[in-house]
């Protein structure tokens, strides 16, 4: 079996835009590295080896070198294509600009990047049930994970979440029975669902969509650009 070199590891695409007549800049989400960018030379021209660099959907092996900030794409090789399409792919979208977005450049987030890969799995399957509850429990666990997670078992006050309780939520304070301005209404029983892996209507479906998104744009200081998604 062979050695992988220091920068050799699991990666997806993030996005990638156009650099001289034949280039790629590339911002890749790595396995043992984090947030990376680097230059993918010839990318953009015929029979190339990173053709297929510019697919949001694929898992890959992927090398680079350099110690700047830009590195260098030495080799792409594709582990594992999810055949996401449609609405599906607009999530993927969304949750790739999340990590682009709330993940600092080479700050290795591995249990991000396998909560990550087991999501697109999910999208993969297509159930709409199975990807709702789990994408805004993916959305919590990279809210954690990055040290902003707030309590959805207890109050502002360490007591227990009441299932026939009313809550104000913000995303610095949590959750809160006492009313105060720009705090998001919720019901003690939406709350206690969610944390058992439900959402059981319409209502706590807009409330726990709008916990998440006031919680991400808290960390990401403002709106995301494919926060369509929350509104879907």
């Amino acid at each position: 079996m062979k050695s992988l070199g220091a920068n050799e590891t699991e990666a997806i695409l993030l996005f990638s835009r156009k650099f001289s007549e034949t280039s790629l800049i590339c911002e890749l989400f790595t396995r043992k590295k984090g947030r990376v960018s680097v230059i993918a030379k010839g990318a953009r021209t015929k029979k190339n080896k990173f053709q297929n660099v510019t697919a949001p959907n694929i898992l890959a092996n992927v090398n680079y070198s350099g110690k700047s900030e830009l590195k260098t794409l030495i080799s792409w090789e594709e582990i594992k294509y999810f055949p996401i399409l449609g609405k599906n792919l607009k999530i993927l979208l969304y949750l790739n600009e999340l990590i682009f977005r709330l993940i600092e450049k080479e700050n290795q987030q591995e249990k991000v990047f396998d909560a990550l890969i087991n999501f697109y799995k999910t999208l993969e399957l297509g159930e709409t049930k199975s990807i709702e509850i789990s994408l805004r429990e993916f959305e919590y666990f990279l809210i954690c994970e990055l040290g902003y997670g707030f309590n959805f078992q207890i109050d502002d006050r360490g007591n227990h979440i009441k299932k026939d309780g009313v809550y104000y939520f913000h995303p610095a304070k949590g959750f809160s029975e006492k009313p105060l301005n720009n705090f998001l209404k919720v019901s003690g029983i939406d709350i206690i669902n969610f944390t058992n892996g439900k959402i059981t209507s319409s209502s706590a479906r807009s409330k726990i969509k709008k916990i998440m998104q006031l919680a991400i744009t808290y960390i990401a200081e403002k709106p995301m650009n494919a926060g369509v998604i929350f509104n879907e």
